[in-house]
Order: structure tokens, then C-alpha cells, then sequence
């Protein structure tokens, strides 16, 4: 049994954490639960701090080698689609994991398809028709529409794969109706170009995880443009881009949402997955990020948002 917690009350904490004797045990059980303190939540956060090269080796290839086998090798839409029950939080590889893991696996030279060989197919296999993805099974069978979250990490691993392998033509279509369907959106709207209640993607938050933001969709489509020299309609972009301004023009340096303390998550008693009973645990180094109090991050990504606009600019792909 594993007992406790993995802990760090500082960045500079986490690589070694990450490498320890628990972190791994920890991974071989499972590679994603529980928040927030599981090895996979560390290494977001070391992604999203710059260093990701405080990663070991050793551990991301575990998670890699124990995804592949603690996960289905189907997103199950239907019954008929596995044998058996299943345990969808733990059992079934979610497309913001699958984003995710797709974008740090690439920055850290790993092919998860030489890991993963049959999640592959899932980029055009589980792709929505209106262009992106959802985490929530019944959109399969029911409504169809796509997740702007789910949708946007998939973005975010498409651009680092087609990088990390310089192959931007194999996924470039699966890529192109992602940023139409965020276009469609103006990255964070409604279809109908309305605020979607109860979201707060007008607001900056920071660490992100899987969590979106206006400012998160726009730096994907800017990546998408950057990879690929396709141009988009600046109408499309604008109200993002004016929040982008009016953020940093007052000078915001800190997360303007503080949702991690709010999240329930899967937790491991006697070994055995216990499904959101339990508040999920964040470690002090995350407090302090997603606090109210003022970071270097916050600054640093809206000044990168901006950069890439600027170079997205010159370049004439915003028509």
C-alpha cells in the first residue's frame, strides 16, 4: 500500500519528487489519479513553469509504458464497445490526458506512438463533425458538439507532435477543423458569439492544467498559423485578442481564478479507486501559483501570447 502523499512546497522540489521511490510506485498504480498531488499533475506543472527538463526520464517512461497498460485501448461510446464493466475514470484515457500527455511525451523526444501505438487512430477516429473532441462520452451518441477545453489540448499535442517529428501534413486536417471549431467559437464564445454561462473563460488562470482560458485557445490557433502558414480572418480573433490587451495592460500578474481546491478527484484506499469522495489534495507549490497573490508566470505567458500575435502580424496570416 502507498501511503500519504507526494508533497513540495516549492518548484525547485518537484523534479526530485517526481524521481523518488513513491512517485513511481505511485504511477505504476495509476498514471493520472489522484489530483493534485500525483506524479502527472507534478509534471504539468513543471511544463507549465519552463522547466520541463527537471523531468526524469526514468518516470516519464513508466508513465508511458503503465499507460498503455492500465487504459482501454477504445474511447467505449457504447456498450457493445468493451466486455464487461468498466470503470470510466480510470479505465478509459480521456482526451485531455491524451492532449496532454501527446504535448509534454513530444518536448521530452518521446513518440507516444511508439508507446501507445493504437491511440493513433483516435485523432480522426473520435473526432467530432463539427471539428474537435469531448471528453464526455455521450456526445458520441447524443448532442455531437465538441468540448473547446477537450478540443484545445488535443490542439495543443497535435502542434508539438507535428514538431517533435516535422511532419506537419500527417495530422494537418485533424488540426485545421480543431481551429475552425474554435474560430467558430471566437475561441471562447458560443456559437451565437455569447459568453457561455458558468465558465469564466474571460479570466486567466494559471497553473491551467486542463482547464481553458480564452488566452489558451488563442495561443493554439497562433501555434496552428505559426506551424503552418494557414491565415485566419482577424474577426475571428478579436474579442480575444482585446481581453488580451485589457489583461495585460493593467499589469495582471496573477491567476484570476482559484479552482483547484474545488476539484474532487479518484482517490486509493487499501489499493481500491474511490470515485470523488474525497476533495482533491493541492500541494503548497500549487497553492501558491493559482493564488491571488502576484507570480512571474502570469506575466510571462501573456507576454508570450503577445510575441506570437505580433509575429502572426508580420507574417500576414491574420487577414
Amino acid at each position: 500500500m502507498i501511503s500519504g502523499v507526494l508533497k513540495a512546497n516549492e518548484l525547485s522540489e518537484v523534479g526530485a519528487l517526481i524521481h523518488s521511490e513513491k512517485a513511481l510506485l505511485m504511477i505504476e498504480r495509476d498514471v493520472y489519479w489522484p489530483k493534485w498531488d500525483s506524479p502527472w499533475w507534478y509534471i504539468l506543472l513543471l511544463e507549465e513553469t519552463g522547466r520541463l527538463a527537471e523531468v526524469p526520464v526514468e518516470a516519464f517512461k513508466e508513465l508511458l509504458t503503465c499507460a498503455d497498460r492500465q487504459y482501454l485501448k477504445v474511447f467505449p461510446v457504447r456498450e457493445e464497445d468493451v466486455d464487461g464493466p468498466v470503470n470510466g475514470h480510470t479505465e478509459v484515457m480521456c482526451f485531455c490526458f491524451f492532449g496532454a500527455l501527446l504535448k509534454v511525451a513530444s518536448k521530452l523526444d518521446f513518440d507516444v506512438f511508439a508507446h501507445l501505438p493504437w491511440a493513433k487512430t483516435w485523432l480522426s477516429r473520435y473526432q467530432l463533425p463539427d471539428g474537435g473532441y469531448n471528453c464526455d462520452e455521450s456526445a458520441y451518441t447524443g448532442s455531437g458538439k465538441s468540448s473547446l477545453v477537450s478540443s484545445t489540448v488535443m490542439l495543443e499535442g497535435m502542434i508539438e507532435y507535428a514538431r517533435f517529428t516535422k511532419d506537419i501534413e500527417t495530422f494537418a486536417p485533424n488540426m485545421q477543423k480543431i481551429v475552425s471549431y474554435l474560430l467558430k467559437h471566437q475561441v471562447y464564445m458560443s456559437t451565437a458569439g455569447k459568453e457561455i454561462p458558468d465558465t469564466d473563460w474571460d479570466k486567466i488562470i494559471f497553473p491551467r492544467f486542463y482547464e481553458f482560458d480564452f488566452s489558451r485557445g488563442l495561443e493554439a490557433i497562433f501555434d496552428f498559423l505559426l506551424l503552418t502558414g494557414k491565415k485566419v480572418r482577424g474577426v475571428a480573433v478579436e474579442r480575444a485578442l482585446a481581453l488580451l490587451r485589457k489583461k495585460t495592460d493593467a499589469g495582471l500578474a496573477h491567476s484570476e481564478k482559484q479552482w483547484l481546491s474545488d476539484e474532487k478527484t479518484v482517490s486509493y484506499y487499501i489499493e481500491k479507486p474511490i470515485v470523488f469522495q474525497d476533495m482533491a489534495n493541492v500541494p503548497l507549490v500549487m497553492k501558491k501559483l493559482y493564488s491571488a497573490s502576484d507570480n512571474e508566470f502570469v506575466p510571462a505567458l501573456l507576454a508570450r501570447i503577445s510575441r506570437k500575435h505580433e509575429e502572426v502580424k508580420s507574417r500576414g496570416l491574420i487577414v
